[in-house]
């Protein structure tokens, strides 16, 4: 887990999401929207009343309509046909590959995606050394291995520290590897997931210079839908985005390594603003520590009032803000966040939380062990909040006050329109 959300800190990604216009040229059996009005009337053309019987002069000129809601559930995409697509530069491969929302149904949010045992295992074991988990299975099988093979435990951490940790932290830093994005663990814990996104827009035939800011809560006890958001994205849009992570996170050895490889940076508020200035997109999960303890509550909680930092860094660099929402997130892993103990013991575990950079709890998951549940990971993403037209290098309070309000009324907004396709009839989305 990473740091909150602060004017001068922003957080690790989030989620994934692109804008859509049909391709009449092309139809593919329920895979191909189309996305135009028909015939109009351009104004050199308009018709010339002279009576009853008005001739009227039809242009065969077409007007493209606003860009319908899609999907995709990458989870069903073979290894190759993910690499495929994320490598192709023809905006026409992706679009061939959406489907309109009016044939997405819950049943196939819902559907676990079938993988192989040997994809599983490799997963668990990914997920079990990975980020966040690696900090209680890397000691425990040490112990192990320590135990019953080398038969001294000490010397067992002492070999790991200066072999293996030791190395890590002094060698330069781990360079992004686009190809990591679209490798075979990529996809198969897409798979373990059964992952879908959908968005009210979609980005494969924008700008790719445009900055944007996909604004993607849930945070959940570790976010793995963001993870996937920013794997995803070269899939989706055709151009690579950069997640945001605490500098706790990204420098522990192996983990920050793990991080850095698929593109996620420092959240400081200059690295930020370069990716920004550059024209890359960013993601973020706003609510980071603090939100993981509301993680058990009956309705969804997100921590997003207070983030302003967020508002003030998009008016500064004219970057787009698009709401995204991750159904599933807050359910990949069971926690034990202090309830129960006293009010101030609480207010204490939540502070050194936020002062470790990483939430003090109990997690389980699958076999009892904190392994993520194979629950499935719906993304949306709404249309985006434009401040182009708003830059400036110190936005005032009214300014950013109006803009949070935009952004917080549009989230609420997209997960009411989509949260039936989770099953979520019954859930309210809170925001603090």
């Amino acid at each position: 887990t990473v740091d909150m959300f602060q004017d001068t800190k922003l957080r690790i990604p989030v989620s994934t999401h692109n804008d859509f216009n049909g391709d009449t040229s092309r139809e593919k059996e329920n895979k191909s929207v189309n996305n135009m009005c028909g015939p109009t009337l351009p104004p050199s053309e308009k018709a010339t009343s002279t009576g009853k019987n008005a001739a009227v002069k039809l242009s065969t000129k077409t007007e493209p309509c606003p860009p319908p809601p899609v999907w995709l559930k990458i989870a069903d995409l073979s290894q190759p046909e993910w690499e495929a697509i994320s490598t192709s530069k023809d905006p026409n491969t992706r679009r061939d590959q959406v489907q309109s929302v009016d044939v997405l149904t819950k049943e196939k949010v819902l559907e676990q995606t079938p993988i192989t045992w040997a994809q599983e295992i490799a997963v668990i074991l990914f997920l079990a050394i990975g980020p966040p988990n690696g900090i209680i299975f890397i000691p425990f099988c040490l112990a192990v291995i320590g135990y019953f093979i080398v038969g001294n435990i000490g010397r067992t951490f002492l070999a790991f520290g200066l072999g293996v940790m030791l190395p890590l932290a002094i060698l330069p830093r781990q360079k992004f590897h686009p190809s990591y994005l679209h490798s075979w663990m990529a996809h198969a814990v897409a798979q373990y997931f059964s992952t879908t996104f959908m968005g009210d827009i979609w980005f494969h035939d924008q700008d790719p210079n445009t900055p944007r800011i996909l604004v993607a809560p849930p945070h959940g006890v570790f976010p793995y839908g963001n993870m996937l958001a920013i794997v995803s994205w070269p899939l989706l849009s055709g151009f690579s985005m950069r997640g945001l992570a605490s500098s706790a996170a990204l420098r522990v050895p192996i983990f920050g390594h793990i991080l850095r490889s698929v593109g996620v940076v420092d959240a400081s508020r200059p690295v930020a603003t370069q990716c920004l200035n550059e024209g890359k997109t960013i993601g973020i999960s706003t609510g980071g520590v603090a939100e993981i303890f509301y993680t058990n509550d009956k309705d969804e909680c997100v921590v997003l009032k207070e983030r302003k930092g967020l508002v003030k860094l998009a008016l500064r660099t004219g970057a787009e803000l698009v709401p995204c929402y991750l159904f599933g997130n807050t359910k990949l892993l069971d926690c034990w966040t202090g309830e129960g103990l006293p009010g101030w013991l609480r207010a204490q575990q939540a502070y050194w939380s936020r002062r470790a950079g990483f939430a003090i709890i109990y997690i389980i998951g699958r076999f009892g062990l904190p392994i993520p549940y194979r629950k499935p990971i719906l993304g949306v993403s709404g249309k985006p909040i434009p401040t182009a037209h708003l830059k400036c290098a110190d936005p005032s309070p009214e300014l950013v006050d109006k803009v949070q309000e935009e952004l917080l009324t549009a989230m609420v907004e997209l997960f009411d329109k989509h949260k039936h396709l989770y099953g979520w009839e019954d859930k309210s989305l809170i925001i603090k």
